[in-house]
């Protein structure tokens, strides 16, 4: 499955969420234009973790008011519906345990690994919106291109 058309659900990285929220990455264009093309239908994922990643960098590199900014847009689309947060439960620990196990010669963060969890357990994640390539570990798309890693 790679037509935008044909997706559900994507799960949105920190490192997409970053590109939308900072107008100064060098990548924002790119995102906001891909943000915009798969629209209302597409519902967007993302997690407790991704949420934290995504204010934690806002705050150091921009800001307060751009990390608060963050948080009323993710509490604004998730009370819409636009947008689903995945919490963190006990079960989730051993699936993310195995990941960072197995792929231990890459570089994974803790919230990259319960991120391609997430993915691996939901059959309904069509894709992951990201600019880190490690969700091709996930086995599902990583759009809006190449998995070109961000530069922050």
């Amino acid at each position: 499955m790679t037509s935008i058309s044909e997706f559900r659900r994507i799960l949105v990285d920190t490192s997409a969420w970053i590109a939308l929220m900072n107008r100064k990455d060098r990548l924002h264009e790119r995102a906001a234009a891909f943000h915009r093309e798969y629209g209302a239908s597409v519902r967007r994922v993302t997690t407790w973790g991704i949420v934290s990643e995504t204010y934690t960098w806002l705050r150091y590199h921009i800001g307060h008011e751009a990390g608060q900014h963050w948080l009323q847009t993710q509490a604004a689309l998730q009370s819409t519906g636009f947008l689903e947060v995945i919490y963190p439960t006990p079960e989730f620990d051993s699936g993310v345990r195995a990941i960072l196990s197995r792929y231990a010669d890459q570089d994974l963060s803790y919230v990259d690994a319960f991120s391609i969890h997430v993915i691996r357990s939901s059959k309904d994640l069509d894709a992951a919106f990201a600019f880190d390539h490690h969700f091709s570990l996930a086995g599902v798309p990583v759009v809006p291109g190449d998995g070109q890693e961000q530069v922050t």
